[in-house]
């Protein structure tokens, strides 16, 4: 079975009628399934790696981004004479702008346009991070770098949904998972641009380095058109068309194999995105959706987030043995993404998620039980390899749950369940290292668990 032939955990037709039995408008939905179509039936071709450049530039920066104020903390601690707790706050007012942003801009994309939506959140992150570097006290800092956060949380389910509805149906899961590559690839370069910023720019430089991505939004405007999916769920098939033929590469028709409605035989329908989710057609996915992130959140930033304290404080290694294992954790993670991108062609989505939730659950179970040096190491590349690579299945997983009209808010509300997980992570862990460390890292087992739950649980789609 090929990756074309499946929906969302193995069931056949993927993105061919969205549910039409359930929904009043049967020409609009007819004609969405058509654009779809179309879509699939373009080989791919250069104007697919420019919209899949543009998105993973997107991604990288945003990751960066979000990294480099974790570098450049203990140098605004000492210019300023921050203690813990203010620190602490300056670092997570972009978590916190994150968690506010994908939801607010899925709702935006799919109201008023993924291209508008893109331009906007690029433009705040960047905007933002470069005015963080001209901050002259703590509030002003905390301030830009929350609205930063909003741009950084809400580029994510925008760029989720331009790649989801330009790529065709037999690359998407691929194009999805190699993509996810680029979020921990922005945070191994972090670093080496700490090490190259000149001792005179300090942390102010790097902050204005992170307002470089603003040149995507010129870019994006320049380039790319509205996505054929969101145009054809507001009734714009003239424009849906030229957006098909524009992805094919072509200037002057679309692609013959698909016949697409006339645009004067379609009424746009006008449903709100959030009222979609919790339909009856959608209110299950969404259930599950909400269960898988804030799962797979919480099991992966709770391991990640606590490693290095957890085995230095509370197991006695050695810091260069922690530096050691945190580098091949990191090595682990991404080998794990780029094995998801051979795996999701091949594999259906639903037994690739529960299979990376049971095995990131096995590994950290195994991690928390006191052996071994050799074993424990073993077990944390084991976890660590299945909680990176599950995000290449989560990932189009959600977006394919969902017609064009509420895609991008779903995905953004998933993916703020999502960051609820990764707030709470820390917190739970924090409170049971108290009790014993075995019982706080087993609790990490417990998001994988939970995401593996909801996909057993899950109906077929």
């Amino acid at each position: 079975m090929t990756e074309n032939s499946l929906a969302l955990d193995g069931s056949e037709g993927a993105f061919t009628g969205f549910d039409a039995a359930a929904d009043a408008g049967g020409l609009a939905d007819n004609a969405a399934a058509s654009i779809e179509q179309a879509v699939n039936a373009v080989p791919l071709n250069r104007r697919h790696a420019v919209v899949f450049a543009l998105c993973s530039a997107g991604l990288f920066f945003e990751s960066l981004n979000l990294q480099l104020m974790s570098f450049i903390a203990p140098q605004v601690a000492r210019e300023w004479g921050l203690g813990p707790r203010m620190l602490g706050l300056a670092i997570s007012a972009a978590i916190f702008g994150m968690m506010l942003g994908t939801y607010v801009f899925g709702a935006i994309a799919d109201r008023h346009g993924r291209r508008l939506a893109f331009q906007c959140t690029v433009g705040i992150f960047s905007l933002l991070t470069a005015l963080a570097g001209a901050a002259t006290t703590l509030w002003q800092l905390i301030a830009a770098r929350f609205g930063a956060g909003i741009g950084i949380g809400g580029s994510i389910p925008v760029e989720t949904s331009v790649l989801t509805e330009f790529t065709p149906a037999a690359w998407r899961g691929r194009a999805l998972a190699l993509w996810g590559i680029f979020l921990p690839l922005g945070g191994f370069v972090a670093p080496l641009c700490v090490a190259v910023m000149p001792t005179q720019l300090g942390w102010r430089g790097l902050l204005f380095l992170g307002g470089v991505p603003g040149i995507l939004v010129l870019i994006a405007r320049r380039t790319i058109p509205e996505t054929p999916q969101y145009l054809a769920a507001k009734g714009r098939m003239g424009e849906a068309r030229a957006a098909v033929a524009w992805i094919a590469n072509r200037s002057d028709e679309p692609p013959p194999t698909v016949e697409i409605p006339a645009e004067k035989s379609l009424l746009p329908r006008k449903r709100a995105p959030e009222r979609i989710l919790f339909s009856p057609p959608y209110r299950r996915a969404t259930a599950t959706n909400w269960m898988i992130y804030f799962g797979t959140f919480f099991s992966y930033y709770g391991f990640i987030l606590w490693m290095p304290a957890l085995l230095g404080g509370y197991r006695g290694y050695a810091a260069s043995e922690v530096v050691r294992f945190m580098l091949g954790l990191s090595l682990a993670g991404l080998s794990g993404r780029v094995a998801m991108i051979f795996a999701i062609g091949r594999i259906a989505r639903r037994p690739l998620i529960m299979t990376c939730a049971v095995l990131s659950a096995l590994g950290l179970i195994a991690f928390a039980l006191p052996t071994d040096h050799a074993p424990i190491m073993a077990a944390g590349y084991i976890a660590a390899f299945f909680l990176e690579g599950i995000f290449g299945a989560v990932i189009p997983f959600v977006a394919e749950s969902y017609p064009a009209e509420s895609r991008a808010t779903g995905v953004g509300w998933a993916g703020g369940m999502g960051r609820l997980g990764a707030t709470l992570a820390p917190l739970a862990i924090g409170s049971l290292v108290r009790i014993h460390v075995h019982y706080a890292i087993m609790t990490l087992a417990a998001g994988s668990v939970l995401a593996g739950i909801a996909m057993l649980i899950s109906r077929r789609r």
